[in-house]
């Protein structure tokens, strides 16, 4: 072979050399990670009460229907309530319902108008159980946006957790 030939070699296997296959195997490491877990945190407890609305005073007259912490279940006083305003819608030709789902301030703004809407389709559902056509029913969500009741405490927190029963 020529000097040029060998030079052509060795430059083809240098330039090779530094474009080849240059990951190592390495050793996982000597203790796995722990996967990371999700943790709803809760919101900061100390956050100024919202204005009650305007129109508070009439409202108060309207039916509610309460709830326990996070939770959807209609408890058993709920169901007196549903029912006798079930009996009364029934028995009028007109009037809708509109069932207003609410929370107390605890949770995020997204969380809580979820379990809002959550509570008021349960309150829908029984009533069409009984008899109530989807009609003149109307759910919406609140959330903590409209507190009843004002305050930061436990008591509070808990008359803040309902659904409002507006008939119109």
């Amino acid at each position: 072979m020529t000097s040029r030939s060998w030079f052509a070699v060795g430059a083809l296997a240098m330039g090779m050399g530094a474009f080849g296959c240059s990951h190592e195997q390495k050793a996982p490491p000597a203790h796995a990670a722990p996967a990371p877990v999700a943790v709803r945190e809760p919101a900061p407890r100390a956050r100024p009460a919202a204005p009650v609305v305007a129109d508070a005073p009439k409202r108060k007259e309207e039916p509610s229907i309460y709830f326990d912490f996070d939770s959807a279940l209609l408890r058993p006083e709920a169901h007196d309530v549903l029912q006798k305003l079930a009996s009364s819608l029934r028995n009028r030709d007109t009037g809708a319902l509109r069932i207003e789902g609410n929370c107390d301030e605890l949770g995020t703004t997204e969380y809580n108008l979820a379990l809002g809407e959550e509570r008021a389709r349960a309150a829908q559902a029984y009533l069409l159980h009984l008899g109530v056509p989807k009609g003149r029913l109307q759910t919406v969500s609140y959330g903590s946006e409209r507190p009843k009741y004002p305050g930061h405490d436990d008591d509070a927190h808990a008359k803040n957790r309902r659904d409002d029963l507006v008939v119109r």
